[in-house]
């Protein structure tokens, strides 16, 4: 999956958001509504805080914590992109800079 990358007027970088990230705020959605929906109903038909109706609520928010840390791996997935591309560039002028210098070392020999 590639990233769009564009460079704004003021010449800093913003990306455009992916598929993926659609699909994620998307699943999160429902799965928060559908998960508080059927603990609501569960603990109507319970009628108290049962067992079952606990490990449903701890379940639901594992769930949650998992798609969170989805959403955290895809930034930092985005963020190692842009750091390398920033080190190919730089590494790109040091190399250039470095060949000049040897090349201002030859002449003044």
């Amino acid at each position: 999956m590639g990233y769009k990358f564009v460079e704004n007027h003021e010449g800093r970088i913003e990306r455009k958001i992916n598929l993926f990230e659609i699909v994620l705020l998307l699943v999160g959605i429902a799965v928060i509504v559908v998960g508080a929906y059927a603990i609501h109903k569960q603990f109507l038909l319970d009628g108290y805080l049962s067992w079952g109706l606990l490990q449903g609520i701890f379940l639901w928010l594992i769930l949650l914590v998992m798609l969170i840390l989805a959403a955290i791996m895809e930034n930092v997935k985005e963020e190692l992109c842009i750091v390398i591309k920033e080190h190919i560039i730089e590494t790109k002028l040091l190399r250039e800079e470095t060949s000049l210098m040897k090349d201002a070392v030859k002449r003044k020999k």
